[in-house]
């Protein structure tokens, strides 16, 4: 039987191999390009995970530095502190740019109080000065020395940094451990809490200032269609008696004024802040001591070298901060040892209306609270620096040793704690002498206000000749 062969399928055959070959040489392709970019795309994601999550464990370090960050940037935003890196995990990067925005802010901000110094001075001159309206010049004096220490600071803060964080990363590791609240948390609710009542502060005495404003232009039957303009004129006379008033110049002094304000307050704070991220370490190591408190356990010699390299590299830190900081602790102690006297000068006399008792009292109160908590914070370092040794008198003979020797040695000798350009240390008895201070200089305050009680008071509806002819 004769077979005919079909032309169309001998001539498909080799058609449908060829499609056949190159869709499986195409699935191929597509399978290794694929499994090329799968591989590309795991390399990546190992690398990203590699760099991303160190940072990550970093930033959930418990140190100083980020507790203090939000306070640092927020200082930066009236012009004082003007470091960069603080919003970096490595200390390594702060620096401080002198050609740089923030470096101009601060500068700005304490030429503007310099020239406030100056003319307020003048104004001063001509109508007399008594013990309440000299405080006007030396809060802009006092707040300019207190911009120009932190930006003399900000000079050194990289190397005082880097040993804290070197510091903290010793006592962010075993055996030592924090007992309550972390150190960021602490640093976190100080801050806010007195950074609020500063704020609270400020607000009464801009509203105790609008109020005894509006009393007199209701007194003396004034039609006033602008009272920005108004306040702004009577807040900053020492200013607009020597230039022509515009809009944007008194949002620009009210800007300042806050933040010569936010100064006053900032040093304290900070100071605070320091004290608390240093006794902190003292106490981790007093914790780790308490262990040998009933004189049961008695560890070798390789525990005393650790505890105390540990507790002199606390020291030694301390001794950096109290470098950098001490003509800020000078200046803070002396400020507030005048504030609080001439609060308390403003309390003992009548004043004009309620609204002004508030502010006062409120002012006076919050700025002992204030000082209190500068000077206990300080002391804590002391206290803390010395409890190691209650601790070790209780070890038996049998337990001493060479390193223990040397140890108990430092501790009876030195003198740990923060001081104002070593004029005196910050410790709780320097409180009680700080208090009978007061109580010195505030007679004689009192007996400076009787003497120059009739001059320079401005008397009600007193127009000024510049106030009467301004430009908006």
């Amino acid at each position: 039987m004769c077979v005919r062969s079909n032309p169309d399928k001998e001539n498909r055959a080799p058609v449908l191999e060829s499609v056949r070959t190159l869709a499986t040489s195409m699935c191929s392709s597509v399978t290794t390009t694929a499994m090329k970019l799968a591989a590309k795309g795991y390399t990546l994601r190992q690398r990203v995970r590699q760099k991303l999550c160190p940072k990550i464990v970093d930033d959930d370090r418990d140190t100083f530095l980020r507790g203090i960050r939000p306070f640092v940037i927020l200082g930066q935003m009236f012009g004082i502190f003007p470091i960069y890196g603080v919003t970096r995990n490595d200390p390594e990067r702060f620096r401080l740019k002198w050609f740089s925005l923030r470096v101009i802010l601060n500068l700005t901000v304490v030429v503007t109080a310099l020239l406030q110094a100056y003319y307020e001075y003048g104004r001063l001159k001509a109508i007399g000065i008594n013990a309440k309206n000299v405080s006007s010049l030396i809060f802009f004096i006092d707040a300019c020395l207190i911009n120009v220490l932190f930006l003399n600071l900000a000079t050194k803060w990289r190397s005082v940094a880097m040993k804290w964080d070197e510091v903290d990363d010793t006592f962010n590791r075993p055996p030592y451990h924090m007992q309550g609240w972390s150190l960021r948390k602490r640093l976190g609710v100080v801050s806010f809490t007195l950074v609020f009542l500063a704020a609270v502060e400020h607000i009464l005495s801009i509203v105790s200032n609008v109020h005894n404003q509006m009393v007199e232009i209701k007194y003396c039957n004034w039609t006033e269609p602008n009272y920005f303009q108004h306040y702004s004129l009577r807040r900053f006379a020492n200013i607009y008696l020597n230039f022509p008033y515009n809009s944007l110049s008194a949002v620009f002094f009210t800007y300042v004024s806050s933040a010569l304000t936010m100064y006053w307050n900032y040093q304290d704070i900070f100071i605070i802040m320091i004290s608390i991220g240093l006794a902190t370490r003292f106490q981790q190591i007093n914790n780790y001591l308490k262990i040998l408190s009933d004189g049961v356990l008695i560890p070798g010699e390789d525990f005393w070298i650790r505890v105390r390299t540990n507790y002199v590299a606390v020291c030694e830190l301390l001794d950096d901060v109290d470098r950098a900081i001490s003509w800020t602790m000078l200046i803070s102690c002396a400020t507030n040892l005048y504030y609080i006297c001439l609060q308390i000068l403003h309390v003992s006399k009548k004043l004009a209306n309620t609204v002004e008792d508030a502010y006062y009292g409120f002012s006076l109160g919050f700025l002992i609270v204030r000082t209190v908590i500068v000077f206990l914070s300080a002391a804590h370092i002391h206290d803390c620096a010395k409890k190691p040794l209650d601790i070790i008198m209780k070890i038996p003979n049998v337990g001493w040793c060479v390193e223990l020797e040397r140890f108990s040695t430092q501790l009876k000798s030195e003198k740990v704690a923060l001081s104002g350009m070593g004029f005196f240390s910050l410790t709780r008895q320097l409180l009680f002498s700080m208090a009978g201070t007061i109580v010195t200089y505030e007679l004689v305050m009192l007996k400076f206000d009787q003497e120059s009680e009739s001059k320079g008071n401005i008397p009600l509806c007193t127009k000024f000749r510049r106030f009467e002819h301004v430009s908006v």
